[in-house]
């Protein structure tokens, strides 16, 4: 597997993206997300950087992840006031973060793109890719906002708080 992190959506094939969306939820198509780019809705101006993975075999996408880097809590619509002040308290830097959600939309949905029979093994290489992408860029954390298809693989990586 090879895989890339993107800092545009439009660096990935639209219709390879669409093909690997398993709940038709329109806020995680590829026009969707393009569009959020393209009317510079997101951005460094807004505290959502794209930071988009895809997953290639054979030059083929198998799998992607919506995945952004995060300097404020904009548009995110939860709430981790608490978790930055006590960042902030003990000395430690709060932002960056890494965020996996639609951004300014409170809608559940596929943030982990695979077809089924691939899901375990492309999740496992995703998360993998984004505890490294923490590490490099110093992040506190990663959050999955309003996960649908990735719960069962995050209950099983003791994911949840």
């Amino acid at each position: 597997m090879d895989i890339k992190i993107v800092k545009a959506i439009d660096e990935i094939d639209a219709h390879e993206w669409n093909d690997l969306i398993t709940d038709n939820n329109p806020f995680c198509r590829h026009e969707f997300l393009s569009a959020l780019e393209k009317h510079h809705c997101v951005g460094e101006k807004f505290g959502w950087i794209p930071r988009h993975l895809a997953v290639y075999e054979n030059k083929q996408l198998v799998g992607a992840a919506i995945l952004y880097e995060k300097y404020n809590n904009y548009g995110e619509f939860v709430f981790d006031h608490v978790w930055h002040s006590a960042y902030e308290k003990y000395g430690l830097n709060y932002y960056p973060k890494l965020v996996s959600a639609i951004p300014y939309t409170p809608a559940s949905g596929v943030r982990f793109l695979a077809k089924k029979d691939n899901e375990k093994r492309v999740f496992s290489a995703l998360l993998d890719t984004i505890y490294k992408i923490c590490e490099k860029i110093d992040a506190s954390s990663f959050h999955c906002l309003f996960p649908k298809n990735e719960v069962g693989f995050f209950e099983e990586k003791s994911l949840f708080i």
